[in-house]
């Protein structure tokens, strides 16, 4: 198993087990002097602050740290135990923690501790020598289980660059193909359009005109359609710039209508006219509820589907929001908000725990690549936002992405907190 081979290459022995197990209980009366220094010391870093501004969360951490610290010297070095370290380094760097907050992190635990066995077994040196050694070990096999998890994360980041790269290279090429259709089918269309106005001009049959209205209607349409397909397909500088949610919200669905699963669909727009114009790339977030959008009436039943999409303004509170803005405690986050949500098939706990992950999808082989939400996220995260998704399984799903009023636009067109 993956911990076998951990626990051989770090030569964790059961004479080391032993030793770990032999300082548990004063681990145990000093874990609280511990994690107080501890948090204090990531408090004085704005990285990690920024992750500590909930009370709610930081009392989970502290209870969780507690326990992280009984486990290594309860040394149950188990599948279990491995599992459990690779979740943590898989969290941590999807929410774009630094591994070398794990450096330093470990390197508190060896200034605390192994002082404090120096003092306690000053008069068994060959113990001493067990303890630290063992100890030493521990916080190596840790290290080397997150940093596999680390490793893994950026080689999936990297494929998913790849993808989206190649992705990229194809929507280009549709653009392409897409602006020779609007110039090769443009003339036609002008034609037939200058017709229908020559007709409705001459005419004075109701029922003709009537008829001659619906063909440009149509015209109208298709070339409505090809333009949004051009400007999808496009690709855009990242230029930075307030932009208008509702319009791209808009433009987005026009396109999604398109797909085959969107026949049928009843979709209800509530958009607030007020709504204030984040800081963003439009390409970027247009490529996000395009997405969003495909994927809920991939997910929408054949009959009875709905699609409901919010927009509204808010300002919440720092703490709901901890991973995103470096703001004071205390301080609202002025904020854009959308909805969507679909009465779609929904999901279970288990895919949403993986929805975000490069490669992962809910869809049936052929049918999606597992890097459109991947994307999203990336895309959100760059715009200093989140995307969340609560989800049942039958019943529907609601994705909710919020983007702040307040990052600014450097010279050099990117973003700043």
């Amino acid at each position: 198993s993956g911990m076998q081979s951990h626990l051989r290459y770090i030569c964790i022995e059961q004479t080391d087990i032993d030793a770990l197990r032999e300082v548990r209980d004063i681990v145990e009366q000093n874990a609280d002097a511990f994690i107080e220094h501890f948090y204090a010391h990531l408090k004085s870093f704005e990285g990690t602050m920024a992750h500590l501004r909930d009370e709610h969360l930081v009392r989970k951490l502290l209870t969780a740290q507690r326990e992280y610290l009984r486990s290594i010297f309860e040394a149950n070095f188990d599948e279990a135990y491995y599992q459990h370290r690779r979740m943590i380094g898989q969290t941590h760097f999807r929410i774009g923690l630094e591994f070398r907050w794990y450096i330093g992190a470990y390197v508190l635990y060896l200034d605390f501790f192994v002082p404090l066995f120096e003092r306690q077994f000053a008069n068994d040196l060959p113990l001493l020598s067990r303890i630290q050694s063992a100890f030493r070990k521990a916080t190596l096999l840790d290290m080397s289980i997150v940093l596999e998890a680390y490793h893994e994360g950026d080689k999936s980041a990297l494929e998913a660059s790849q993808a989206q790269v190649l992705h990229q290279e194809k929507l280009a090429a549709v653009g392409l193909l897409a602006s020779g259709l609007a110039h090769e089918i443009g003339n036609p269309l002008a034609s037939i359009q200058a017709i229908c106005d020559n007709q409705l001009r001459k005419s004075t049959d109701p029922l003709v005109s009537e008829k001659f209205h619906r063909i440009r209607d149509q015209v109208v349409r298709i070339t409505g359609i090809v333009r949004q397909l051009v400007g999808f397909a496009r690709p855009m500088p990242a230029t930075w710039s307030p932009v208008n949610i509702n319009d791209t919200i808009e433009s987005a669905l026009a396109i999604a209508k398109l797909s085959r699963s969107a026949k049928d669909v009843g979709v209800e727009l509530r958009l607030d006219p007020q709504l204030p114009r984040p800081v963003g790339v439009l390409d970027q977030l247009s490529q996000v509820f395009l997405n969003l959008f495909l994927n809920a009436f991939d997910a929408l039943p054949n009959e009875g589907g709905s699609l409901k999409i919010r927009t509204y303004f808010r300002s919440a509170p720092p703490q709901a929001r901890p991973d995103t803005l470096s703001q004071q405690p205390g301080a609202p986050v002025p904020e854009v908000v959308i909805e969507i949500q679909d009465n779609g098939c929904g999901m279970n706990e288990e895919e949403l725990t993986k929805l975000f992950t490069p490669f992962f999808t809910t869809k049936e082989v052929g049918k999606g690549t597992g890097l459109g939400l991947h994307v999203c996220d990336g895309i959100v995260k760059r715009h200093k936002g989140t995307i969340s998704v609560k989800s049942t399984s039958g019943n529907g799903s609601v994705f909710t992405v919020m983007l702040p009023m307040n990052p600014t636009v450097s010279t050099e067109g990117k973003l700043s907190a």
